[in-house]
């Protein structure tokens, strides 16, 4: 299996490409098998004067973007690039020429975000 995994503030983006086996499979432990809300708690420091357990930040969850067959393989391996920026994690994609699936993860997030304000 071979593919990308952009990691960005709000925004983390896992690209992969395999055979009919291996994406079955990854998309099981991605979509189902993983707790992606289960919450996430942080304990204060010790210097802090409550012991108590803070709540919980945000929820976590996956997402499946797109899924289909291209002709030819854009990965030669899996890597993982952390971005301090949008632009940044465009270009890591661009270089491939596969930065439309950024384009489709980022911007479905984006409106996600919007939809939670409103």
């Amino acid at each position: 299996m071979t593919g990308i995994t952009i990691i960005y503030k709000d925004c983390n983006v896992v690209v992969v490409e395999g055979g009919p086996k291996q994406q079955r499979k990854f998309k099981r432990l991605m979509l189902n098998r993983i707790k992606w809300s289960e919450s996430h708690r942080r304990v204060k420091d010790n210097d802090d004067k409550d012991d108590d357990v803070s709540s919980v930040d945000k929820t976590n969850k996956c997402v499946l973007v797109w899924e289909g067959m291209v002709k030819t393989r854009s990965f030669d391996e899996m890597k993982f690039k952390t971005c301090p920026t949008e632009s940044f994690a465009r270009e890591q994609l661009k270089k491939l020429g596969v930065e439309h699936y950024w384009d489709l993860a980022y911007s479905s997030t984006v409106l996600e975000l919007a939809g939670d304000d409103i």
